[in-house]
């Protein structure tokens, strides 16, 4: 009976990662043979491009599979397959991004090592289990490194991945570390018995290994989401690196961070409610890291006139506003109200920045200076109101940058500053309002320099040296569908809101949950969160 439980449960997992499997094996072929078939870079942008949307067939066609979430490396619940539906369709906007950056000989290498994130990153958004997740991260990591080294046109470049390597590696031993002290204090690598075994301890059994494993944890994902202390990669990097690069550093990292930062930590402790000890502490970390990453983002991004530095500090305030998030996710409990609110905020803040940072990064990539060259600083969009499509836009996805409705951006901080706000929280509830004052204010700030560029484009003449727009139509698709979304999604936030709370319950709960199952709120705001069907 054992045997036919265990052959059922990798039955099960391998269909479960069938769509990881499947892009993993059209890198591995892009990239062996690469070396010994010419081809144009645009097929292989198209190679890679069918790739992705095979998996995403594979990935609908198998929705409805489930194992045991006690013994599964993997999950297919609704987080699982939100996220995943996420990265696959921002990884086709990647691809049309990135059709033109590679040159003919090395286009195979390049479009490989990007299939292989977006499988890494996958397999860390469906992993229930610390070494399953440590193994997705990993290979999100070491093809990053391919991508920066595939660049290697300058002193500048060269840096930036040498700088990013090191800094990885390092982030990832703390990580590492966080998660043997996490073993060590459980007995088990499953997250969700993880958080059966926290939700029913009155007390974690040792308090400082606890500690020490929460600051190693969120140390090392810290790294991944460009947060402080372990954010000061994020500019020389950007700027060091192609467009392209620059915008999948932006969003693919962010996303697999948070939902590591959830999958691992918050859902195993935000059931013991905010009086316990440990919890407490997550709290206290947690909103230092978002008050200061938030704060030192908006404040050097003020200072920047160079457009992928201005963007990578932009992406660590951004970290911040998350980050708020994950400090709510922490101190929500089963006991006291809305279990998965703070997650929901994350999670269509996420899905709101993929669109905007993506779009920002795409109109970047489209224009060009006559010399061919990329635009390099703020003052060269100048004018560019002229050219009506490419600065409408980058305008759209500024505002939605900026949380100015009403866009999808609006929206995301809303709910991350809605959930500080009303988080179960005890005594530490003047915390949690200060947080939230410190979240409005320097969205404040962040709107100023996002403005600033959008006064450049419509208010200031043309420069000296007008821009051109090129990429071809697989680059202005990718742009236009950025800024649309964020326009739709921020006129009608209903259907996105619900999938991002289906996949908060889905992380907060601890048996399968059906993908389209409603959430119950009898007995008023404050009743505890159960499903319609239980």
């Amino acid at each position: 009976m054992t045997l036919q439980l265990a052959y059922q449960t990798v039955q099960q997992t391998l269909l479960i990662v069938s769509p990881e499997i499947l892009l993993l094996a059209v890198a591995i072929a892009m990239m062996t043979t690469s070396p010994f078939v010419r081809l144009s870079r645009g097929t292989w942008a198209g190679l890679a491009a069918v790739g992705l949307v095979a998996s995403l067939l594979v990935l609908l066609a198998f929705r409805g599979v489930h194992a045991d979430l006690y013994a599964a490396p993997a999950v297919n619940d609704a987080l699982a397959f939100y996220a995943r539906l996420l990265l696959i369709l921002t990884g086709l906007i990647l691809v049309a991004l990135g059709h033109q950056e590679p040159s003919d000989d090395r286009a195979g290498e390049f479009f490989g090592a990007l299939l292989m994130i977006e499988a890494g990153a996958m397999l860390v958004t469906a992993s229930n289990d610390i070494v399953f997740l440590f193994v997705g991260l990993e290979l999100v990591s070491i093809p990053t490194y391919l991508l920066l080294y595939l660049s290697r046109r300058t002193a500048t470049t060269q840096e930036a991945a040498t700088k990013y390597f090191y800094l990885s590696v390092f982030a990832s031993g703390l990580l590492l570390y966080g998660l043997a002290f996490l073993y060590g204090l459980a007995g088990t690598t499953n997250l969700k018995t993880l958080a059966l075994l926290a939700s029913e301890m009155p007390n974690f059994p040792n308090l400082t290994i606890g500690v020490v494993a929460v600051v190693f944890i969120m140390a090392g994902l810290c790294f991944r989401v460009a947060a402080v202390p372990l954010h000061f990669y994020a500019p020389d990097v950007y700027q060091g690196s192609p467009a392209v690069i620059a915008a999948m550093l932006s969003w693919i990292p962010k996303v697999i961070g948070f939902v590591a930062i959830i999958r691992v930590l918050t859902s195993v402790l935000s059931a013991k409610g905010a009086i316990d000890p440990l919890v407490s502490k997550a709290i206290l970390l947690s909103w230092i890291i978002a008050a200061a990453t938030m704060t030192l983002g908006n404040a050097v991004a003020l200072l920047q006139r160079d457009l992928k530095r201005l963007l990578a500090y932009s992406s660590i305030a951004h970290a911040g506003y998350l980050m708020v998030g994950v400090t709510a996710a922490f101190a929500n409990n089963a006991q006291g109200g809305r279990l998965y609110f703070g997650s929901e905020g994350i999670f269509f803040y996420l899905t709101a920045y993929a669109l905007m940072t993506l779009g920002a990064f795409g109109v970047i990539i489209a224009l060009k200076r006559p010399d061919g060259r990329s635009v390099q600083t703020i003052d060269e969009l100048s004018g560019l109101g002229s050219q009506p499509l490419p600065a409408l836009a980058l305008a759209v996805c500024l505002l939605s940058l900026s949380g100015i409705p009403p866009l999808a951006g609006f929206w995301g901080k809303l709910q991350i500053f809605a959930a500080a706000f009303s988080a179960q929280s005890g005594d530490q509830a003047w915390a949690f309002y200060m947080l939230t004052i410190i979240g409005v204010l320097n969205a404040a700030v962040g709107a100023f320099y996002y403005l600033r560029i959008i006064v450049l484009m419509y208010l200031h003449p043309v420069g000296s040296e007008p821009l051109k727009v090129t990429g071809g139509w697989p680059v202005g698709l990718a742009i236009g569908a950025c800024a649309s979304l964020s326009l739709l999604i921020g006129l009608f936030p209903a259907s996105v809101s619900e999938a991002c709370r289906q996949a908060a319950v889905a992380a907060a709960t601890h048996s399968v949950v059906a993908d389209d199952a409603p959430v119950a709120h009898e007995g008023g705001p404050n009743a505890p969160v159960r499903l319609a069907h239980d």
